[in-house]
């Protein structure tokens, strides 16, 4: 059965509370809440009520049977085979009201039988393989696959999606994770205490055999890490520190005095350093200009000029290699940009793992977030940049452009930067594209949308970060459809342009590019 592995901190954290240290569970409670509780959500129409009851009761559940916990599965595929048991009991109820109105696509799944739910929130929200949910609900492969089938085909009519991808995309760009109140934890410790310390028995001495913090309650507890904070602040006044301790931080704060030291007189910044060249390459330097020859360093604020019949490399030592072609000037810079390209072109290779090299290009900057190779050429007033290997932000003002391989944009004289297009787009796309402006125009965007394909997919990824929010909706519809949005990414982060979950994304895009 192709379940998934336990990762090794929370097989740890298992193996503690087994041991009898309740405290680890409070760990194991906090990496895993918001899923059941987000099913609880899911299943139960935002009913905050009912889904709160549902997680308490599956982590109390949970730490009763954790010494039957089978290690051929996840944890989080045990909570939730726990979670559709207590949810099969039909006991739970729900409040009246619910704080938070459900979505269309929630009031969808709630519409559905209780079976038929559940298997469509096990298989199309939290995206399991017909293995694991076979492995929590205990049905057949072919009952799973005939209550999933049935689920969709009522959830696409109720939600007026056309295929399964319009459904994933409709029923997805609403299923963010949930937290529930802090106070839920308190009620679940207290619980789980009693449960750990009821069958204790008193030793000769007349101690507790605790099960590790157990016989802690919640006021005890915060009353702990009270004395613990107090602890701390003696511990940081001159005359509490203890000899051991103020030993330790007087060797921290020579090592620290020492690696200053050897920062500041031994490790000096990369040479820039001409290692070949050919021709008569030659450096403006305090208004003379001199002929380089191997082994020249280049310093900040020197021009480097190669004419039509020379050229030059540079290698930045832990860093990369720039190649001044033919009829080219470039200077050093001490700014923003480290390299400024004034004429001609330059192929920069980067070197994995080391410091970006932000290059300007007229008013606008070229920088590396992944290491590789890009082409940079000016000519008449326009710079194109061409990536075969590195991954690349533009930024222009407030505007910020992403270059992944394969795929090219302009900037013209005045700084503005183009939309990215792949090499291998057809003349009609690259047309629309240019045509398109920042100001909304639905006309022109819908046929951007009409002529894109597979390989337009970065296109689309930076017309979805130019756009207005009013048409956000249909260019990550596109986009889906083209590029799945991944399982971890958060589709209303996306459409709020939140830069760590369109990264996600965009990495993605790369991996099918």
């Amino acid at each position: 059965m192709a379940i998934k592995q336990e990762n090794k901190l929370i097989r740890a954290h298992i193996k503690e509370v087994l041991s009898g240290k309740s405290s680890a569970y409070e760990q194991l409670y906090k990496t895993h809440t918001s899923r059941i509780y987000t099913f609880g959500l899911k299943f139960f129409n935002h009913n905050e009520q009912a889904a709160e009851e549902l997680t308490k009761r599956v982590f109390i559940k949970a730490f009763e049977e954790i010494k039957t916990y089978p290690e051929n599965v996840t944890f989080i595929l045990w909570l939730k085979k726990l979670t559709v048991e207590e949810i099969r009991k039909g006991d739970i109820k729900k409040s009246e009201e619910t704080t938070h109105q459900a979505s269309i696509a929630d009031q969808a799944i709630f519409a559905l039988p209780d079976e038929e739910r559940i298997v469509f929130i096990l298989r199309d929200v939290d995206k399991l393989t017909i293995e694991e949910s076979i492995e929590i609900t205990k049905d057949s492969a072919h009952d799973i696959n005939l209550k999933l089938e049935n689920a969709r085909k009522f959830v696409m009519e109720k939600l007026n999606a056309d295929s399964l991808n319009d459904l994933d995309y409709k029923v997805n760009l609403v299923s963010q994770k949930s937290e529930p109140k802090q106070e839920l934890w308190e009620i679940i410790y207290n619980e789980i205490h009693s449960i750990a310390t009821k069958d204790l028995k008193e030793e000769a001495k007349g101690e507790v055999l605790n099960v590790g913090d157990a016989k802690e309650t919640i006021s005890e507890k915060f009353q702990k890490l009270k004395e613990e904070k107090k602890e701390k602040e003696v511990f940081l006044k001159p005359m509490g520190v203890t000899k051991t301790r103020r030993a330790v931080y007087i060797f921290l704060l020579v090592v620290l005095i020492a690696t200053a030291v050897y920062y500041i007189f031994f490790v000096k910044p990369p040479q820039w350093e001409v290692v070949n060249l050919s021709g008569s390459p030659s450096i403006k330097e305090n208004l003379k200009n001199i002929v380089v020859s191997k082994s020249s360093i280049l310093e900040k604020d020197d021009l480097l000029y190669t004419d039509q019949n020379s050229k030059a490399l540079i290698k930045i030592h832990d860093v990369g290699e720039i190649y001044v072609n033919p009829g080219s000037s470039i200077k050093r810079n001490g700014g923003d940009a480290q390299i400024v390209i004034i004429s001609g072109d330059i192929d920069v290779v980067k070197k994995a793992g080391s410091e970006s090299l932000p290059v300007g290009v007229f008013s606008a900057i070229v920088e590396d977030y992944e290491a590789g190779s890009y082409s940079i050429k000016i000519s008449n007033n326009k710079a194109g940049i061409y990536s075969t290997g590195a991954d690349l932000t533009i930024t222009s003002g407030e505007r910020e452009v992403y270059l992944i391989p394969q795929y090219m944009c302009e900037i013209n004289q005045n700084g503005e930067v183009g939309i990215p297009y792949s090499l291998s787009a057809s003349e009609e796309f690259i047309n629309a594209v240019n045509d398109l402006s920042l100001q909304e125009n639905n006309e022109r965007l819908n046929r951007i949308l009409l002529l894109s394909d597979k390989k337009d997919a970065l296109t689309l990824f930076n017309i979805l970060t130019m756009v207005g929010k009013s048409s956000r909706d249909i260019v990550i519809n596109k986009l889906h459809s083209l590029v799945r949005l991944p399982k971890d990414v958060n589709p209303h982060q996306v459409a709020n342009l939140d830069k760590g979950e369109l990264k996600k994304w965009l990495k993605a895009i790369e991996v099918q590019n």
